[in-house]
């Protein structure tokens, strides 16, 4: 078998770091979790970047996000639209207003909250279902690829966001640098995923909620940065991602885990005196770079 190629900085330099555990065909692309969700493709980690993905994995598995319909998904609108200004706060500090895409922007929540603080909001979805119920809210929705659209609209966006997206990438410094290209000069790129070298990551290993089967990318801070700096973009802000949670989100996140019937009661107790907690969890990346 040759050796994988790294999909941030192509060396060949990877070593397997675990073995594929999933059957394909209960391979999910919903927010319903189960005890195969957790499993995944053969994951293989790079000695030079740090970028940790797997390989191989079925050609254009993107187009299987076009069929999904994801009942669950609807029931955290509230808290997506409250960490949706919760992160908004953040951006508006690097870029005050200005034209936004919203890179799978599954049912628009994060579109209307823009919209409401002044930017001319646009979305990317694949999913038919998802990307109807956005434009049925009156937002204006891109059924097309990254690189389609980074053809007709050079240099058209001040703002662009991908909020648990990159992860799911089969070649991210290609779609970096069709990002790249989509941005105004001085324009930035933020996203949201996880840390895969984060003391989280390291405490549950391979129980770490990141490890699910439609995930195929894993990045560090290194290799994050690393992928900006090839693609045209200066990192200017690493945080961490500001979460609002009610327990309905929690009892859904937790269900994959055994542990999570000693801790609900806790849980029911303490979103009892407070509906929605805002959450700040080592290894959840909140990351912006700008187009150099």
């Amino acid at each position: 078998m040759k050796p994988d190629e790294c999909p941030v900085c192509k060396s060949r330099s990877t070593f397997e770091w675990y073995a594929e555990d999933l059957d394909i065909k209960k391979l999910s692309f919903n927010y319903v979790f189960t005890p195969e969700s957790r499993k995944t493709f053969r994951v293989v980690r790079c000695r030079s970047c740090t970028h940790v993905f797997c390989s191989p994995v079925p050609k254009n598995i993107y187009k299987n996000y076009e069929d999904v319909v994801d009942e669950e998904y609807l029931r955290h609108r509230i808290t997506r639209e409250l960490t949706a200004r919760a992160v908004l706060n953040v951006i508006k500090k690097y870029v005050p207003s200005g034209k936004l895409l919203d890179v799978g922007c599954a049912t628009g929540d994060f579109l209307s909250q823009a919209k409401k603080l002044g930017y001319a909001a646009e979305g990317l979805e694949l999913s038919r279902w998802s990307s109807e119920i956005a434009k049925k809210r009156g937002l204006k929705i891109y059924r097309e690829t990254l690189q389609s659209l980074a053809h007709k609209y050079p240099e058209q966006f001040d703002i662009i966001t991908l909020w648990g997206v990159i992860e799911h990438f089969e070649h991210p410094q290609q779609e970096m640098t069709y990002i790249n290209k989509l941005l105004k000069r001085g324009g930035i790129v933020a996203l949201w995923t996880g840390d895969v070298d984060s003391i989280v990551s390291e405490l549950f290993g391979r129980r770490w909620w990141y490890w699910q089967g439609q995930h195929i990318q894993y990045f560090t801070r290194s290799s994050l940065d690393y992928l900006a700096k090839k693609s045209g973009f200066n990192t200017v802000a690493p945080k961490m991602y500001p979460f609002a949670a009610n327990y309905e989100q929690l009892e859904n996140s937790l269900s994959r885990y055994a542990f999570q019937k000693y801790i609900l009661p806790f849980l029911k107790l303490a979103f009892k005196i407070k509906p929605v907690w805002y959450l700040y969890l080592p290894g959840e990346m909140f990351w912006i770079a700008r187009k150099t």
